[in-house]
């Protein structure tokens, strides 16, 4: 069970709940082949979604065009009846993003990184830091949490990468490989971690190679390479 300390990061409030809506979206790259086709899907609250299929099928690509970094072709995502991508920074303050490469700001520390992230999110009061080191603690990021990111391992860096996308309090977390280089009781954790997110009314979308994981966290799976 998480702390007290984390409830209000892992619960989401009912009327921040919303449905992320995939419309017909297809995506192909500049003069390269089709990475999605006519894809439509909703993403309801209070679930987990896995992205499942072989490499290439396109994982990566349709959790970047959720998150917003990348635009469909053709097609819409809407999230709380608006398309995300015509109003990207209202939509990404209700989101949390593990990206695939590790993009940490090398010249904050980790505990640096969630004050940031909590300050730009208006999420930063009294106890925040309170909650931010029961976070840390939950990803076992034990070790050098005042060390600057940049002298991190990648197992480290993994743990602040999940932390950051949880510190803001999110309504949807969008997940690429996140227990890539984790070990055995950091992945546990993190799945413990997201199952509460999850079970608190948050919306869950991720991938990872690690379909074992999968079946413990998620309510569906999404195949995308049929």
């Amino acid at each position: 069970m998480p702390s007290p300390d984390l409830a209000s990061l892992l619960t989401v409030a009912p009327d921040r709940q919303r449905s992320l809506v995939v419309e017909g979206v297809t995506k192909r790259y500049l003069f390269g082949p089709i990475v999605l086709r006519d894809l439509s899907h909703a993403f309801a609250p209070g679930t987990a979604t896995a992205l499942v299929g072989p490499n290439g099928s396109g994982k990566s690509t349709l959790l970047r065009v959720l998150s917003a970094l990348s635009a469909p072709t053709t097609g819409t995502v809407r999230y709380a009846e608006g398309d995300v991508h015509d109003r990207p920074h209202a939509f990404l303050s209700s989101v949390g993003v593990v990206h695939d490469r590790p993009d940490l700001p090398g010249y904050l520390t980790g505990v640096e990184t969630l004050e940031w992230i909590a300050r730009e999110r208006g999420t930063w009061d009294a106890d925040a830091p309170a909650r931010h080191a029961a976070l840390l603690d939950a990803v076992r990021l034990d070790e050098r949490r005042d060390a600057l990111t940049r002298t991190y391992s990648a197992g480290m860096t993994r743990k602040t990468q999940v932390a950051a996308a949880l510190c803001g309090a999110p309504a949807v977390l969008l997940l690429d490989e996140p227990f890539r280089a984790l070990d055995t009781e950091a992945t546990e954790a993190v799945v413990d971690l997201l199952a509460a997110f999850r079970d608190g009314g948050g919306l869950v979308v991720l991938s990872s190679h690690r379909s074992d994981l999968l079946d413990r966290l998620c309510d569906e799976r999404l195949d995308l390479g049929r």
